[in-house]
């Protein structure tokens, strides 16, 4: 059966944080949609679980990697086997709203966008950006400049992240965008970086929707020294990406 949207969880040794956000996808308002959860190498009970939310419910699809290779390599993995023509990604630490899907396939659908973004905040409440949960539920246009400069900085309003975001599978497959799997940090900022490089149309509803999960061990707080300064390098590349694209938008515009 088809489906607009394809939500693709990469997993491994989550535990109890995975059946908390396997919970959340599962409470969605919107049925438009299929769940790839793909099993990194797992070994503890992440799996299982993956293969009983499988069991419960048609829309959830469980793959596995031969070995375990990285987010990266996981997270291609999923789109791979997606079909559908918006593509989003969850953290399996994560929780969203249960209109999170739904209001990723409004603004795609009602702006024919390249991406789509939603507000996010961390657990706790102790860092929010976009909206109250209850406050502007609106979508807004922005321009390709604002969103380069969004997406290549940290902490802003509709951040560098992919969890937050829909992708439009048609604007990924014509540009070649996928994550580097060579990238231990800072993945997401580059294929978020990349994305609006190869786009032109983006929207942005910041009412909050996805909650991320500060999970201690997580790579916000393991970070080390190399990893820092990958993710240094991973940041002059986006710098080089967000220069390149608005050089050629502003080429392509004095013709």
């Amino acid at each position: 059966m088809s489906h607009t949207l394809d939500i693709v969880v990469p997993f491994y040794n989550l535990g109890g944080y995975f059946k908390n956000s396997l919970t959340s996808l599962r409470q969605q308002t919107s049925t438009d949609f299929a769940v790839w959860l793909v099993d990194d190498g797992s070994t503890d009970e992440s799996l299982a679980l993956a293969k009983q939310a499988a069991a419960a419910d048609d829309r959830f699809h469980v793959l596995t990697l031969p070995r375990h290779e990285g987010t990266s390599a996981a997270r291609n993995a999923g789109v791979d086997a997606g079909t559908a023509p918006l593509v989003t990604f969850v953290d399996a630490d994560d929780q969203v709203d249960p209109r999170f899907a739904a209001t990723l396939i409004a603004g795609f659908q009602e702006h024919q966008a390249d991406i789509v973004a939603v507000g996010y905040t961390w657990s706790g409440g102790w860092f929010r950006r976009g909206g109250e949960r209850s406050g502007r539920n609106r979508w807004q246009q922005i321009a390709k400049p604002d969103m380069l400069d969004q997406v290549t900085r940290h902490g802003t309003e509709v951040g560098g992240y992919i969890w937050n975001k829909g992708f439009s599978r048609a604007m990924l497959q014509a540009h070649h965008v996928t994550y580097d799997t060579r990238l231990t940090i800072a993945e997401d900022y580059l294929y978020a970086t990349e994305a609006a490089a190869a786009g032109e149309n983006f929207w942005y509803n910041p009412v909050v929707l996805y909650t991320k999960i500060n999970r201690p061990g997580s790579t916000i707080h393991s970070r080390t020294w190399e990893m820092s300064r990958q993710e240094d390098e991973v940041f002059a590349e986006m710098a080089a990406i967000k220069q390149r694209a608005l050089a050629s938008d502003a080429n392509s515009a004095s013709r």
